[in-house]
């Protein structure tokens, strides 16, 4: 009788074991396992509160700055304190750090009006709540009307509230996704994006692996090796506390006398582990995981650059990330909550109203000393030429952050001033080009 053996031809080899960790060369993703990590990962590892936490605190570090033709200095001030009252810079910031860490979270627009009601501008916004992704679920199907300012979405959504539900008019609730899903899956039931941490998720184990490896290393650089005549009858016997307590009691003489006695018949010596090279991949598994991340090293690890590197292009490019996650996540909420704002500070929403953030770069003092002395130069040399008015260049000056105490009224002011000052310049040329004409009818009278 024979027996037939059925073998796979694939690329481990059975002797040698070779090949046997290809599979991590396959790409996956395990949704449901890589969730229940985010808690413990956010709790225990500093890595992950700088990648959700710094990113999201530097979105909001530098407030937007808001510009209307429409809106006085007093008006501004009315916005700026309804968004202190509101505290909507520090609930931008949550919703960024919870959306960066699980892949989205939901703002709740709290009105006078119940949560089934669309809300408008006319409602009084009382507070804005971060809801868990995990309590909100899309409620029917999904708003196929090209027409609708919604399509494409989900028109109700519900929240579960301990253990009642409540439906939510889509326009009470703002979702704040942090990466996108892939475009074959814009159409699943799934309404969340993915986090950001997962494409650092494997490069932060190996990092976090070699970590702790390095460690254990530490307490083996220096091995005792006692080599002892009989010992392995004695094992056999049943000797091992004798045996045990034998080299610790020389151990003790060593470390109190410096000094090591044993039998003639008995051996000892020390071996240490050599540690070269493991810095230098230590510190390219920092560069992986800091590539991966999106976040230069000086800021994710707090170290300086190496080299003839100034890290400056590195701490640009941050800033331009940051930027761009500014317009991706930041300003489609606030564009969500403008009209209300505006509706309860100023009566209606302005037609020219926008907003824009603020440049992360802070100059040092010697920096703006020096681009303060080269705008002057520029701008002086226009101003002469009639190009540019005062009320420009202040204004300049306040956008670029040269001089940061320059207020919209102020501008105001010394636009109101060169106006008055142009009128009578006018004046006074007119009056100049008429004594001629005068003098001369003088002339011919006499």
């Amino acid at each position: 009788m024979t027996t037939e053996l059925q073998l796979n031809d694939g690329l481990t080899n059975l002797s040698t074991v070779l090949g046997a960790r290809v599979n991590q060369l396959h790409y996956g993703y395990q949704p449901d396992v890589f969730n229940n990590e985010l808690d413990a990962m956010w709790e225990s590892n500093w890595v992950v509160n700088k990648i959700c936490g710094k990113r999201a605190y530097d979105m909001v570090r530098r407030w937007r700055e808001i510009s209307s033709n429409d809106v006085d200095a007093d008006q501004l001030e009315k916005i700026e304190r309804l968004e202190r009252v509101l505290k909507i810079r520090d609930v931008v910031e949550q919703a960024c750090v919870w959306a960066s860490l699980y892949g989205g979270v939901g703002i709740l627009l709290i009105s006078d009006r119940t949560l089934d009601y669309p809300i408008d501008p006319t409602q009084e916004l009382r507070r804005l709540v971060l809801v868990h992704k995990n309590f909100i679920s899309p409620v029917g199907n999904r708003n196929n009307d090209v027409m609708s300012p919604n399509f494409g979405r989900y028109d109700y959504y519900q929240i579960t509230t301990g253990d009642r539900l409540q439906y939510v008019h889509y326009s009470r609730l703002i979702l704040v996704n942090a990466r996108p899903n892939v475009l074959s899956q814009q159409y699943s039931p799934d309404i969340w994006g993915k986090s950001d941490l997962a494409p650092v998720y494997e490069t932060l184990k190996r990092y976090d692996a070699m970590s702790i490896n390095v460690g254990d290393l530490v307490h083996e650089c220096k091995v005792d090796v006692f080599k002892m005549n009989g010992l392995t009858n004695a094992l056999a016997s049943g000797q091992e506390n004798s045996i045990a307590s034998a080299i610790a009691n020389v151990q003790a003489i060593k470390s109190t006398t410096n000094s090591l006695l044993l039998d003639a018949e008995n051996d000892y010596e020390q071996k240490e582990l050599a540690f070269a090279g493991l810095k230098d991949l230590l510190v390219e598994f920092r560069n992986a995981v800091a590539g991966a991340a999106d976040m230069p090293v000086t800021i994710l690890f707090g170290q300086s650059a190496a080299g003839f590197a100034s890290g400056a292009e590195d701490i640009q490019n941050y800033h331009e990330s940051i930027h761009a996650l500014q317009e991706s996540r930041v300003r489609p909420i606030l564009e969500r909550i403008d009209p209300i704002l505006c509706q309860m500070a100023l009566g209606s929403m302005p037609e020219d109203w926008w907003f824009e953030f603020p440049s992360l770069a802070e100059l040092t003092t010697e920096q703006q000393v020096t681009a303060l002395n080269t705008f002057s130069q520029a701008t002086g040399a226009l101003m002469q030429n009639g190009v540019l008015t005062g009320s420009q260049v202040a204004n300049e000056l306040k956008e670029t952050g040269l001089f940061t105490n320059i207020s919209a009224e102020d501008i105001a002011e010394l636009d109101e001033l060169e106006q008055t000052d142009d009128t009578t310049d006018d004046e006074f040329a007119r009056d100049y080009q008429q004594q001629p004409e005068n003098q001369t009818e003088e002339v011919q009278a006499l």
